[in-house]
């Protein structure tokens, strides 16, 4: 399953508590903030390792982040990247 996450927070954590083994999550818009190492939110590094984390390449840059600040674990995709991931993991469930 596919989780694609807005905001960071409770948002974030909620989604989290419904991840099962090998499901993959997308940080957009407000979402990518908790990729930092610095961040607060500490969601990030404790996911299982099956769990696979992406963050949109254009969100991150429109809030000046770059991959140095952000979790190893992190991969970063465009637009097309975005589709693919819809593509390839259903269901898809958005959390906003």
């Amino acid at each position: 399953m596919l989780y694609i996450v807005n905001k960071k927070g409770e948002v974030l954590k909620d989604c989290v508590e419904r991840l099962t083994s090998h499901d993959v999550i997308l940080l957009i818009e407000d979402a990518v903030l908790a990729a930092v190492k610095t961040s607060p939110s500490s969601v990030i590094s404790t996911l299982a390792s099956d769990i696979s984390v992406y963050a949109l390449r254009s969100d991150m840059k429109a809030r000046g982040l770059d991959a140095q600040r952000c979790y190893e674990r992190i991969q970063y995709v465009d637009y097309a990247g975005f589709v693919e991931l819809v593509e390839n993991n259903k269901p898809v469930r958005s959390c906003f």
